[in-house]
């Protein structure tokens, strides 16, 4: 008991001493807690220009993009896209980033009457970030930008489709949705393994 009783007062002492000295109580109240960790994306997790990530909000992008943008709401998704052309290796396109209940989900590049040879330059420069290219399906694509705008694409406009998928799942595709313009299209893991609606099936 002599023992408790002393060890309170030595309690009582140290907390007034801090008190006395300026410093708060609760610097030492948060010796005792256990520290709160933070959430921290896998090594392997996709990140897009500056930082950004799947998943983030729109005020989140915003802070990490310098671009100016503008935004607008279509079904149940909003999108940004900047108001001016954004760098990409060597050329220049227009950059949108699509989100469903306030996370980023999809990003795309969208390059007017660049040429052939840009296309392929593109094409290479994505494998030498992600590796080999396979063959994409139209259909997977036009699936995926109609859950956001409905009928935007017709299948038989996607040409020269090709994709990669990231460690993570992201999937990443290259191909022309008009005689004179491509895009860079990025989907979400959570995208991608559902590309489909498939109740019922």
């Amino acid at each position: 008991m002599k023992h408790l009783f002393s060890l309170i007062i030595a309690v009582i002492l140290l907390l007034s001493f801090c008190s006395a000295s300026g410093e708060e109580v609760s610097g030492i109240r948060d010796l005792f807690q256990i520290p709160q960790t933070t959430a921290t994306p896998a090594p392997n997790a996709f990140r897009f220009r500056d930082g950004i990530r799947w998943g983030m909000n729109t005020q989140q992008v915003k802070a990490l993009e310098s671009e100016k943008m503008t935004e607008r709401t279509m079904l149940n998704w909003s999108i940004m896209l900047t108001d001016g052309k954004v760098s990409v290796s060597r050329y220049t396109a227009d950059l949108v980033f699509m989100f469903r209940e306030d996370r980023l989900l999809m990003i795309s590049y969208e390059f007017q009457q660049n040429t052939q040879d840009d296309f392929l330059y593109l094409t290479a420069a994505l494998c030498s970030v992600y590796g080999d290219k396979t063959e994409a399906d139209p259909l997977s694509i036009k699936a995926l930008m109609d859950a956001i705008n409905p009928n935007r694409y017709k299948t038989d406009l996607i040409t020269q489709a090709c994709g990669w998928t990231t460690e993570d799942g992201t999937g990443i595709y290259l191909y022309y949705y008009s005689s004179e313009a491509f895009a860079i299209m990025y989907a979400s893991p959570e995208l991608s393994t559902r590309i489909y609606q498939t109740n019922g099936l």
